[in-house]
């Protein structure tokens, strides 16, 4: 029953894209109007995808000036900059090396997201960034943009600060697995890359858009977001799908 329930979905997936298989490594490039995207569907957990996403980030911005966001789930991650770049290039062997690993990522901590978002918990409960009084909280975009500008700040003048050490540390211990994610480079570097641009967003890609629009948006915005997705995949799904 399982099976026959998500057969819809693997047949859209099928249709816009390809369904992972085990000696290949799906990777999906979308043109958006909020930039350009990629998600990479290694199936290794979370935590490995945390870390996994930070790596590729601080790796591919190293030639020039990029900036992206992450987005993760047990599936997969997302990548999204807002700067052009060429997806089919930049996604080579250098890119999922093992070599320097731990260098790369102590350096992709201090550049991403992986510190910020530990440290907006960290600022949050500490009292550092002030969510408002009842009945007139923030918005999660303005406590991003508060905490955000202090973490930039002690990351540039205040280094040794005890609340963004505390983000690194507990980045290191609670959320990567460097362990895993070795295993993971070597396992990806094993495998076929199957990578299609596609022109909307997959059933497999639907989660990660979600995830990332969770930190953004408003719950009702968010609601209005995920239905118009859903409607586009029912669409995709063709009309004996549709509700």
């Amino acid at each position: 029953p399982e099976i026959q329930g998500v057969r819809p979905l693997l047949e859209v997936q099928q249709r816009l894209s390809a369904l992972p298989q085990r000696d290949t490594l799906l990777v999906e490039t979308l043109k958006s109007r909020e930039g350009w995207l990629l998600f990479l569907y290694a199936f290794a957990g979370r935590r490995v995808h945390l870390g996994l996403g930070s790596l590729l980030a601080w790796r591919l911005s190293r030639d020039r000036p990029l900036t992206f966001s992450i987005a993760v789930n047990d599936y997969g991650l997302e990548l999204l900059s807002a700067s052009e770049i060429n997806w089919a290039e930049a996604l080579n062997a250098e890119l999922f090396s093992e070599t320097d690993l731990l260098a790369d990522i102590m350096a992709s901590l201090n550049a991403g997201e992986l510190a910020l978002r530990r440290f907006r918990e960290i600022a949050r409960i500490s009292g550092l960034v002030f969510s408002g009084y009842p009945g007139a909280a923030k918005s999660n975009r303005q406590l991003q943009a508060s905490s955000g500008l202090f973490f930039e700040v002690f990351k540039q003048y205040d280094a040794n600060n005890m609340l963004l050490t505390q983000a690194q540390e507990e980045v290191l211990r609670q959320e990567l697995d460097l362990q895993r994610l070795e295993l993971t480079l070597r396992q990806i570097n094993r495998r076929r890359l199957d990578l299609h641009a596609i022109k909307r967003a997959t059933p497999l890609a639907f989660p990660l858009l979600v995830e990332r629009f969770r930190e953004s948006l408003s719950s009702e915005k968010l609601a209005d977001r995920i239905a118009r997705m859903v409607r586009d995949l029912e669409k995709a799904a063709g009309p004996e799908h549709e509700q």
